[in-house]
C-alpha cells in the first residue's frame, strides 16, 4: 500500500503543476469554459491518471526494472499527451502561443527532473537499483522542489508570461519562437541521454556542470525572447504615436480643405444671391437660403450619440466619407465611457479610414455601415463596409469565420498595422478584435469590445 500511495503521489506532484502552469498564462476569456469548471476537472483528471499510473505500476506482476520502466514512461507519454490535446482544445488562442507556453512548462519539468535526480545521485552515488519509479527517497525530493520552485515559477515566469503573451506576435517573431523551442527539444533530448545512458553507469552527478550550462543557456534564450517581445511592443507603442500625429495632421490638412472648398462655395453662393437681387427674384432668394440654412444645419448639428468625442469623431469621419459618395448609416448608443480620446481617435481613425479606402477601390454600391453601443460594460464597435478584396497571410487561421490582426497583409484595403493598431488597443483595455471578409457579398466587417471598467 505505501508503494502505491507513494507511486501515485509523485506522479501527482510531478504532473499537476505543469498542467495547471499550462492554463495559468492565458485570459480566462480565452477559456471554453469557466476558469473554476477547467480547474476542478483539471484536479480531477490528474487524480485520476496518478490513481492509474500507480495501479499500471505496482500491479503489474512482474519484477524486471526494464518493464517498469517502459511501463511508466509509456503512461507518463500518454498522460501527457493526452493534458497537451485538453490544453490545446480548452484555450481558444493562437497555437504558435499555445505551443510556447507548452515548452517552457515543459522546460521547467524537465529542469525540475534533472534536480530531483542529480541531487539523489549525490546523496545515494551508485546505479540506481530502484524497481518503482517513485520511492520514498523521490516523492520527498519532488514535494520539496515543487514546493521551493513553483512559487518561484508563478512569480517570475507565469505572471510576466501573462502579459507577454498579449504583447507578443509570434507570427513576426518565427527565427525566435523556433530557437526558443528548438532548443528546448534539445534540452529534452539531453535530459533522457542522461537519464538512460549516463545513469545506468552511476555517472550522472559527474554531468552536472554540463546541465547547469544547458538550463543557463536556456533560461537566457527564454529572456531574450521575452525582451525582444518588450522591444517589439514598444516599436507597435511609438508606431501607434506616429499614426496619431498622422491622424492629426491629415485632420488639419483636411480642415485646410474645407476651409479653401466652403471659401469658394461661399463665392459662388455670394455670387447666386447677388444675381437674384439684382434681378428681383425676392422669392427665389428666399428659397434658396432657406435650403442652404437646413443644409448647413444637418452637416453641423448632425448628433450620433451623448459622447462628445465619439460624436465628434463620427461627424468627422462620416462627413470625409459622405464627400466621396459613399453611403453611411450609423446607430450609436453611448454616453460616458472609461477610454482615453487619444485611443478613441486612432481606433475609429483606423476602422473608418480603412473602411473609406475600401470603398475607394469598390466600382458598384460603395457603403459603410456604423454600430455602435454600450454591452455589459464593454464598448461594443462593429463596422462593415464594401470590399474589393483583401490579402491574408498564408498562415491565417479563422476561428468562428474570423480573422484575427496579424492574419491579414497590408494593401490598404482592409489590413496592415492599421489593424494591428486596432488588435493593440484593444487588448490595452482588456477587449479584442476580429475581422471577417465575406467574399461573396463583398463585405469587410471589424468587430472590437473595449473593456470599460475602472480596473482596467
Amino acid at each position: 500500500m505505501t508503494v502505491f500511495l507513494c507511486n501515485a503521489l509523485g506522479f501527482l506532484v510531478q504532473l499537476f503543476p505543469c498542467a495547471l502552469m499550462l492554463f495559468l498564462p492565458f485570459p480566462s476569456e480565452t477559456y471554453r469554459f469557466r476558469r473554476e469548471r477547467i480547474f476542478t476537472r483539471l484536479v480531477l483528471a490528474s487524480a485520476v491518471m496518478a490513481v492509474l499510473f500507480s495501479a499500471v505500476v505496482c500491479l503489474r506482476d512482474t519484477d524486471r526494472y526494464s518493464r517498469h520502466i517502459i511501463l511508466s514512461n509509456s503512461f507518463m507519454l500518454a498522460a501527457i499527451l493526452l493534458v497537451l490535446a485538453a490544453y490545446i482544445w480548452l484555450v481558444r488562442e493562437s497555437l504558435m502561443k499555445k505551443t510556447l507556453v507548452f515548452f517552457i512548462v515543459l522546460f521547467y519539468a524537465v529542469m525540475e527532473y534533472i534536480i530531483v535526480n542529480e541531487i539523489h545521485a549525490l546523496i545515494y552515488p551508485g546505479p540506481d537499483t530502484t524497481m518503482y519509479p517513485y520511492t520514498r527517497r523521490f516523492l520527498m525530493l519532488y514535494a520539496l522542489t515543487t514546493a521551493l520552485s513553483m512559487p518561484l515559477m508563478l512569480m517570475f515566469v507565469v505572471r510576466p508570461l501573462r502579459e507577454y503573451i498579449q504583447k507578443i506576435e509570434p507570427q513576426s517573431m518565427r527565427v525566435e519562437f523556433f530557437i526558443a523551442v528548438f532548443s528546448t527539444m534539445m534540452y529534452f533530448v539531453m535530459t533522457i541521454y542522461c537519464d538512460t545512458v549516463i545513469g545506468k553507469l552511476g555517472l550522472l552527478q559527474f554531468f552536472l556542470p554540463q546541465m547547469l550550462f544547458l538550463t543557463l543557456n536556456q533560461i537566457l534564450i527564454y529572456w531574450m525572447l521575452f525582451r525582444e517581445s518588450v522591444r517589439r511592443r514598444q516599436d507597435s507603442e511609438r508606431r501607434q504615436a506616429m499614426e496619431i500625429q498622422q491622424l492629426q495632421y491629415e485632420r488639419i490638412v483636411g480642415d485646410m480643405e474645407n476651409t479653401r472648398r466652403m471659401r469658394h462655395d461661399l463665392r459662388f453662393h455670394y455670387n447666386s444671391l447677388n444675381d437674384m437681387l439684382e434681378q428681383g427674384k425676392l422669392d427665389e432668394m428666399r428659397d434658396y437660403l432657406s435650403k442652404l440654412s437646413d443644409a448647413a444645419a444637418r452637416r453641423m448639428n448632425e448628433t450620433y450619440c451623448r459622447n462628445m468625442t465619439v460624436n465628434g469623431l463620427l461627424q468627422y469621419y462620416v462627413g470625409l466619407a459622405r464627400d466621396e459618395q459613399i453611403r453611411c448609416e450609423v446607430r450609436a448608443e453611448c454616453g460616458e465611457i472609461q477610454i482615453e480620446p487619444v485611443d478613441l481617435t486612432v481606433l475609429f481613425g483606423n476602422i473608418i479610414e480603412n473602411a473609406i479606402n475600401a470603398c475607394r477601390k469598390c466600382t458598384g454600391d460603395r457603403w459603410i455601415n456604423v454600430q455602435i453601443g454600450t454591452v455589459h460594460g464593454s464598448l461594443a464597435i462593429e463596422i462593415s463596409n464594401s470590399c474589393s478584396e483583401v490579402r491574408l497571410s498564408r498562415h491565417s487561421q479563422t476561428k468562428d469565420g474570423f480573422f484575427s490582426a496579424e492574419d491579414f497583409l497590408s494593401d490598404r484595403a482592409g489590413g496592415g498595422y492599421g489593424l494591428r493598431s486596432i488588435a493593440s488597443t484593444a487588448q490595452k483595455y482588456g477587449g479584442s478584435a476580429r475581422f471577417r471578409f465575406n467574399s461573396e457579398k463583398k463585405t469587410f466587417t471589424s468587430q472590437v469590445r473595449l473593456n470599460m471598467h475602472t480596473d482596467v
